[in-house]
């Protein structure tokens, strides 16, 4: 059986705000093949619009201007936003900086330059929303898309403030929740428990960056006995040599933009999007642990039950983070949000992952109506449901005899 490593092939600091893949998901739904250079230029040209807007400027504005705008480049525009509104005109500032200054986010960091083209896409690869080599989009980004409003994606093209695309929902956070554990559990699982034993009050990127090459180490061992094809063994001698470089600078004053810093960002700052960590200044790098992240660690008890994790206490443990009081679906109310998700995900040939289907299904059920739907009886009850009804419901199964793929004959 193959064996899943969990570890991001591609990690960078430019992957902080994960509000960005709402945007480079929906460009990708539109066309069914594409290239790196093309969706990465679109997508970096949409969020580097400018916007103008005229004074009075507000104070968050003026505080995101004056904590991030620091380059020689926006001296001019620091100038008029930073000095009053008297005798100031109109002002040009793009639109990713305008979401980005909403004190509703948690964090202001991640904004993107126009190098970033090449870089920020591999996140929604990585992350199993975008299929690497063709660029076209995967199921798991059409259900982050179903539940994204119209109005989001449309915000930015057109600022909307009423509707900041980089802010996440809760429906949002827990499909990125689902997706970064599926695919980062190897260095995750390890961090957070690392971060949690730390019991300080608070700690820093550079601390926490420190604990990255012997994290890696240790992911990178727990493969050495496996039976791996000649490039996932490739791709671990990779993540061994950037241990390597991020253990030069153990020890060496903060620089934020060294291998520390740019392996560490990303496994931090897009869970505090998620309620994972709170930041107690949105401006700068320093968090603090919250009791989500202590839940998440309960629920998932141990590295070698991650799948078990994600199959049969993802949404349990989702309607904790939420605060929801919750129930078991019935049969009837999951078969009804299945039968929805999957006419929602269906594919040309009316086949959708079952794992997606369900995700979607569990989502809407535990956010819409407080009531649980765990992957694992889904598959459950779409084996019993083909059973009673072969017309109805069909499915494939992989070589292993998994269920792999659900099609619902509505007609």
């Amino acid at each position: 059986m193959a064996v899943k490593i969990r570890i991001l092939s591609s990690a960078n600091r430019t992957m902080q705000r994960t509000g960005f893949l709402k945007l480079i998901c929906a460009q990708t739904a539109r066309i069914e093949t594409s290239n790196l250079h093309s969706i990465g230029k679109q997508f970096i040209q949409t969020l580097l619009k400018r916007i103008r807007i005229t004074p009075p400027f507000s104070d968050s504005l003026r505080d995101y201007v004056k904590m991030r705008l620091m380059d020689k480049t926006y001296h001019d525009l620091r100038k008029a936003v930073l000095n009053g509104d008297s005798g100031t005109g109109p002002v040009g500032l793009e639109i990713q900086d305008l979401y980005l200054s909403d004190m509703a986010l948690p964090s202001s960091g991640g904004k993107l330059v126009e190098a970033d083209w090449r870089r920020y896409p591999y996140l929604a690869t990585n992350l199993d929303l975008i299929k690497p080599g063709t660029y076209s989009i995967m199921t798991r980004a059409l259900v982050l898309l179903a539940v994204t409003p119209k109005e989001e994606i449309a915000a930015f093209e057109q600022f909307d403030p009423k509707n900041n695309p980089i802010r996440l929902t809760p429906q949002q956070g827990a499909v990125l929740l689902y997706c970064f554990i599926d695919n980062d559990a190897e260095i995750i699982y390890r961090l957070f428990h690392a971060l949690i034993d730390l019991k300080a009050e608070s700690f820093d990127e550079r601390i926490a960056g420190d604990l990255l090459p012997q994290i890696i180490r240790d992911s990178v061992n727990s493969f050495r006995n496996a039976s791996l094809p000649t490039e996932d063994r490739e791709r671990l001698g990779v993540l061994e040599q950037i241990s390597g470089r991020i253990a030069e600078w153990k020890g060496k004053p903060y620089s934020g933009s060294g291998s520390r810093e740019e392996f560490i960002r990303v496994r931090i700052e897009p869970y505090c999007d998620l309620g994972i960590f709170a930041k107690p200044d949105r401006h700068r790098f320093t968090y603090k642990v919250t009791p989500g992240l202590h839940k998440l660690m309960t629920n998932w008890y141990s590295l070698d039950a991650t799948d078990d994790f994600l199959e049969t206490r993802f949404f349990t443990t989702l309607g904790g983070l939420n605060k929801l009081k919750l129930r078991e679906a019935t049969d009837g109310e999951a078969r009804s949000a299945l039968l929805d998700a999957g006419q929602t995900l269906k594919s040309t040939l009316g086949y959708s992952p079952i794992t997606d289907v369900g995700l979607l299904a569990g989502i809407r059920l535990l956010f819409q109506q407080k009531r649980v739907l765990e992957l694992s009886r889904t598959r459950a009850l779409l084996r019993v449901w083909q059973k009673e009804a072969p017309t109805v419901v069909r499915f494939t199964v992989d070589r292993m005899g998994a269920l792999a793929y659900v099609k619902f004959m509505t007609d």
